[in-house]
C-alpha cells in the first residue's frame, strides 16, 4: 500500500473516530436534556393536581374528566397517595391499583423523589409533596411522544450529517495528500529519467526549507557525487588505458624485434633490461590502481586502529632506503611529545604508509642531491607532518592540478612516474579526514599533511 493511501485512511479513520465521539455525545447529551425536561413537566402536572385535591378547589370526578377529554400523548397519568399509602385519587378509575406504587412509595418516602422508566420507554416520576391537610406521595406516568420524535429526528439528522462529513472528510484528506506527495510524485518521475548516462540532471528544490526540499537537495548532492564520481571513473580508465598501453607496446615492440633477428648477448640483455624496466613500471602501475582502489572505500569498510605517526615514518624511512639506497632521509621532531597521545591517530596503517611512501619518494626523487627532511609536530587538536625537499619550485599553475590523477608536471623528465602517487596520497589523507597542502619557493618544497589526533 503506497504511504499516500495509508495516510489517507489512518488521518480518515482518526477524523472519523472524533467526528462520531462528537455526534454522539451531542444526542445523548440532548436525550438526557429531553428526559430530564419530561421528568420536570410530570413533576408540574402530578404537583398541580395535589394542589387542586388538597384545596378541594376542584373536584377529583371534573379532573378526571379533563384527563379523558385531552389526548393521552399530552396528559400524564397522575396517582396520589397519603403518606401512609392510602391512595386517594387516579386520574382513571377503571385502572387497577399498580403494585409497582406500593413498591416505589418507601423509596419516595427516604429519598423524597424516585425516577423510573418502564418497558415500554414510559416515565414514572414519584415524589414526596406536603399540602395544607397533610403530606401526600405523587407519581406521574407517561410517554414523552414529542421528545421521542425529537430524538429520532436528530438521530437521522446526525447520521446523515456525518455520513456527509465522512464523505467529505476523506476526499478533502485524499486531495490534501496528493497535494502534498506531489512533490515527491515529481521527483520519482524526475529520477526514472535519470541514467547514468545523463547524471547532470537536478532535482527541483523548491522553497528549499520544508523536509521535501531538504530531501530534493541531498538527492541533488549525491547526484553531484555520482556525476563527479563517474566522471572520474572515465577519466580513470581513459588515463589508465593509455598508461598500460606505453609499457605493454614497449615490451612488445622489443620481443617482436629480438624475435626477427639475429641478436648478440649485449643486445639480448639490453632487450631482457629494457622489458624488465617496463614490466617493473606495470607492476608499479597495477600496485599503485590497487592502493587507489583501497582508498576510495568508504570509511566503515576499512579497519581503523590506534597508529603512531612517529613509528609509522621509521617504516617509511625504512622502506624508502631499501628501495633507493641513494635516498638520504632525515627524521626531525620539531618539538618532543609529553604525551604519545599528541603523535597518535585513528588510521589504517597500511594506507597511510602508502600516503606517506610516496611523498617521501617523490621528494628525494626531484631534490637536487636525493635528500628530505620529515619534519613531525602537533597542535591542539591535530599531528603534522612535513616533507621537505630541496629543488626546482613548482610553478603555481601546477600546483592547482598537481593532484590530479595522471597529472605529471613540466620536471616529468628528471624521474619515472605515472602520476598517481600525489593524487593517491590525497585520496587517503581524505579518507583520514585531513588535509594536504603545498609550498613551494626559494627552491624549497613542503608537502604537509594534517591529520587529527585520536583524543
Amino acid at each position: 500500500m503506497k504511504i499516500q493511501t495509508k495516510l489517507s485512511l489512518i488521518y480518515s479513520c482518526i477524523f472519523g473516530i472524533i467526528l462520531l465521539i462528537f455526534v454522539v455525545a451531542v444526542y445523548l447529551y440532548y436525550s438526557r436534556k429531553s428526559e430530564d425536561d419530561y421528568f420536570e413537566r410530570l413533576h408540574i402536572r402530578a404537583a398541580l393536581k395535589v394542589d387542586l385535591i388538597d384545596g378541594e378547589t376542584i373536584s377529583p370526578d371534573i379532573l378526571r374528566l379533563i384527563y379523558e377529554s385531552t389526548p393521552g400523548e399530552y396528559e400524564p397519568l397522575v396517582t396520589i397517595y397519603t403518606k401512609q399509602g392510602k391512595l386517594i385519587y387516579r386520574d382513571k378509575q377503571d385502572v387497577s391499583e399498580s403494585s409497582k406504587h406500593r413498591l416505589l412509595i418507601e423509596s419516595v418516602k427516604q429519598k423524597g423523589v424516585c425516577k423510573t422508566w418502564d418497558e415500554d420507554d414510559r416515565q414514572t416520576y414519584g415524589f414526596l409533596i406536603e399540602g395544607l391537610k397533610g403530606e401526600y406521595v405523587a407519581f406521574a406516568t407517561g410517554y414523552d411522544v414529542h421528545g421521542f420524535t425529537r430524538l429520532t429526528n436528530l438521530r437521522w439528522i446526525l447520521l446523515t450529517a456525518y455520513l456527509i462529513a465522512i464523505i467529505f472528510i476523506i476526499l478533502a484528506v485524499r486531495l490534501f495528500a496528493r497535494q502534498a506527495f506531489s512533490p515527491v510524485s515529481r521527483m520519482i518521475n524526475e529520477v526514472k529519467r535519470n541514467n547514468p548516462s545523463n547524471l547532470g540532471l537536478r532535482l527541483d528544490e523548491g522553497n528549499r526549507k520544508d523536509e521535501l526540499a531538504s530531501l530534493a537537495i541531498t538527492f541533488n548532492k549525491m547526484l553531484a557525487q555520482l556525476e563527479e564520481a563517474f566522471t572520474e571513473q572515465k577519466r580513470l580508465v581513459y588515463n589508465m588505458s593509455h598508461e598500460l598501453r606505453t609499457p605493454l607496446a614497449a615490451i612488445i615492440t622489443e620481443l617482436e624485434l629480438s624475435e626477427q633477428r639475429q641478436c648478440d648477448e649485449e643486445e639480448y640483455r639490453r632487450v631482457i633490461g629494457q622489458t624488465l624496466k617496463d614490466a617493473n613500471r606495470l607492476a608499479k602501475l597495477s600496485n599503485s590502481l590497487l592502493d587507489l582502489a583501497k582508498a576510495s572505500y568508504d570509511v566503515s569498510g576499512i579497519a581503523m586502529h590506534p597508529v603512531r605517526i612517529d613509528e609509522l615514518m621509521l617504516e617509511v624511512y625504512s622502506k624508502v632506503q631499501r628501495a633507493d639506497s641513494q635516498c638520504s632521509v632525515h627524521l626531525l621532531f620539531d618539538k618532543e611529545p609529553d604525551d604519545e597521545s599528541l603523535i597518535t591517530i585513528e588510521g589504517n596503517s597500511y594506507l597511510l604508509e602508502v600516503a606517506f611512501t610516496n611523498l617521501v619518494d617523490n621528494a628525494c626523487k626531484y631534490s637536487v642531491d636525493k635528500t628530505c627532511e620529515i619534519r613531525l609536530s602537533y597542535k591542539e587538536n591535530s599531528c603534522l607532518v612535513s616533507v621537505v625537499n630541496n629543488g626546482k619550485d613548482i610553478p603555481l599553475e601546477e600546483q592547482q592540478a598537481i593532484f590530479n590523477p595522471f597529472y605529471r608536471g613540466s620536471n616529468k623528465s628528471v624521474a619515472d612516474g605515472n602520476g598517481i602517487g600525489l593524487y593517491l596520497t590525497q585520496k587517503i589523507v581524505d579518507l583520514h579526514q585531513g588535509s594536504i597542502c603545498l609550498h613551494s619557493s626559494h627552491g624549497i618544497t613542503s608537502f604537509i599533511v594534517e591529520l587529527p589526533l585520536t583524543h
